[in-house]
């Protein structure tokens, strides 16, 4: 899957979303990260983390399991790093 993403792709992601996709693959496969542990772990302000959600879930790097739900200033509750963002981690990061 990852053969469709190169280093072009991988240098154009937002710092900010590089953070939250780092902090993401120290949590185990399968686990929802909540917007308050995201929040905690990144530094990032509200605005700055729902774009780098935003940015992340486009690239299909992360997966929003209840997009509908919404906590405080975020535009979601809880998040976790999809496979092909642990591959693309994995082989550019």
């Amino acid at each position: 899957m990852t053969e469709d993403f190169e280093q072009d792709d991988f240098d154009m992601i937002d710092p900010s979303a590089k953070r939250v996709l780092a902090v993401l693959s120290q949590f185990e496969k399968g686990l929802l990260v909540t917007v308050d542990l995201l929040h905690k772990k990144t530094g990032l302000m509200p605005e700055a983390l729902n774009d780098a959600v935003r940015h992340l879930s486009k690239s299909k790097l992360i997966d929003i399991p209840e997009p509908d739900k919404r906590h405080g200033p975020y535009d979601f509750n809880a998040i976790e790093i999809s496979d092909f963002g642990r591959e693309v981690l994995a082989k550019f990061g």
